[in-house]
């Protein structure tokens, strides 16, 4: 007790100098005074020296939570709270290290954006959570949830091999499917996954870009489906990416041509429009068939100028046709336009100033869509009724092959159905093989739309598709797509709008 033995010291200082006389009672007190000055200043400095230390304590509490915050944001997705793709490679590097076979999975939400467009970005939020909220219950125990950016996610399990890894990922797509709840909407999402098993010494790099390979393959599969990764989808993605690379080179370079097919009337075999297809003359390779290098464009996004240079060709040329051939011009041009150009924003806005620059009408014109393009509503289904709304046909392609959904035909702006070729190709055998073409011309009639039979290749189908009810047909009896300098002289028509 140091304060004690001060105050002790000075008691004493006192008694001797009261015994002593006056004098030294003096200088006792001045000996007193300056005891107690040194110790209230050194009670000072204790006091100030605890202060320091409690607030050099809290600094490095803060300094330290601080880093520990840090640490989490490197390794957690800030709005789902999910581990990211750091902590995943690394969680997945361990998981490998530890001699288990290991499945990794990359879950990609189909059409999210149309979602997001339609409800707002605040819902997506909601929906991006409830997506990471609801993989957490379906995951398997042992396993990690990880959010890798926009809508994709990625599940790492232990899996024996690619059969059993697709089995839990199949219920884990069917639980998806189930409602979520986000910010006070039901929804329900489809999901397309990717997945590849490795064992150890497989490098986690390698085996989450085998899961992305397999996803896109899923992708290009349809919706909600999920896909084992497969060496063979290494080299076709090396093609796919290698004929983007040339596809970008030959839209600059002039190497894309559009061909043109008729769209005939069963009644007489006459011309009513053409059907704008495009090609690829390659220097090279000579040309290159759509289904090469469509799907590349697809992926890579090159569709969307690919699509709008085909949009703007084949206005032109209709334009020049009505200019040369006045009353024997066709009546319209059919162009297609893919899901990913629909969900551009201000596509119909591009697509009015193209009628424009041409100098064609709108009544000239149709664009044809495909049912997954428009199943899901959005933004596609908006940018479909502004171009209606301004007076362009919309057809609906490949009909039946799809959803096929009833409903569809209600909601979507739809003035042309164009039944899909495999409906087409067995219409002369009696029984259930015509039975869909029937009920396809019985819809179009009752809901007052006109119906094109595609892929006719023969006089009977013809024949037979009269007698069922159609009135305008497509396919190489009437036509194989051709050059525009090349196409048979045309004959003058009614006019397709007016014609049911």
């Amino acid at each position: 007790m140091p304060y004690l033995a001060v105050f002790a010291t000075c008691a004493l200082l006192l008694a001797d100098a009261r015994a002593g006389g006056d004098d030294t009672l003096g200088v006792a007190i001045g000996a007193v005074a300056l005891v107690l000055l040194v110790a209230a200043r050194q009670a000072t400095a204790l006091r100030d020296n605890d202060d320091l230390v409690e607030t050099l304590d809290g600094r490095l509490r803060e300094v330290v939570e601080y880093q520990e915050t840090l640490a989490w944001q490197a390794t957690h997705d800030a709005l789902t709270h999910l581990p990211n793709r750091r902590l995943l490679t690394q969680y997945t590097g361990e998981a490998l290290g530890g001699g288990d076979r290991v499945a990794v999975a990359l879950v990609d939400i189909d059409d999210f954006k149309a979602i997001n467009d339609d409800l707002g970005h605040g819902t997506g939020d909601a929906l991006l959570t409830a997506i990471a909220a609801r993989l957490c219950e379906l995951c398997p125990p042992e396993g990690l949830v990880a959010r890798l950016g926009g809508d994709e996610y990625a599940l790492v399990f232990p899996a024996a091999d690619e059969p059993a890894a697709l089995r839990i990922l199949g219920e884990v797509a069917a639980g998806l499917r189930r409602p979520l709840d986000a910010a006070g909407h039901a929804l329900v999402v489809e999901a397309s996954v990717g997945v590849a098993v490795g064992a150890a010494g497989t490098d986690a790099d390698e085996l989450l870009r085998r899961a992305d390979v397999a996803m896109y393959a899923a992708k290009e599969r349809g919706k909600g489906r999920q896909v084992a990764y497969d060496p063979a989808m290494d080299q076709r993605g090396a093609e796919q990416a290698r004929i983007a690379a040339e596809l970008r080179v030959a839209l600059d370079a002039g190497q894309l041509r559009v061909f043109y097919q008729p769209i005939v009337r069963l009644a007489d075999g006459s011309t009513v429009g053409v059907e704008a297809l495009v090609r690829w003359q390659h220097p090279q390779r000579g040309m290159v068939r759509p289904d090469l290098f469509i799907p590349a464009a697809e992926r890579t996004g090159l569709i969307v100028p690919v699509g709008q240079w085909v949009l703007a060709e084949a206005c032109r040329q209709a334009a020049r046709w009505r200019c040369e051939l006045g009353p024997d011009a066709l009546q319209y041009v059919s162009v297609n336009v893919s899901p990913r150009q629909l969900r551009e924003a201000g596509f119909a806005r591009r697509l009015r100033a193209e009628l424009h620059a041409a100098g064609l009408a709108p009544a000239n014109l149709m664009v044809e869509v495909t049912e997954t393009a428009v199943f899901d509503g959005g933004s596609a289904l908006e940018e479909l009724r502004e171009i209606q709304r301004y007076g362009v046909q919309v057809a609906l392609d490949d009909f039946g092959t799809g959803h096929s959904s009833l409903g569809l035909l209600r909601t979507c702006p739809v003035d042309v159905l164009k039944v899909d070729k495999s409906f087409v190709d067995n219409v002369t055998e009696a029984g259930e093989h015509s039975v869909v073409a029937e009920a396809l011309i019985g819809i179009s009639d009752g809901l007052r739309l006109r119906a094109v039979a595609e892929g006719v290749e023969t006089q009977e189908q013809a024949d037979a598709l009269r007698r069922l009810g159609y009135r305008y047909a497509q396919g190489y009896l009437y036509g194989r797509p051709l050059p525009a300098e090349e196409l048979p002289a045309l004959r003058p028509e009614q006019g397709v709008g007016s014609a049911r």
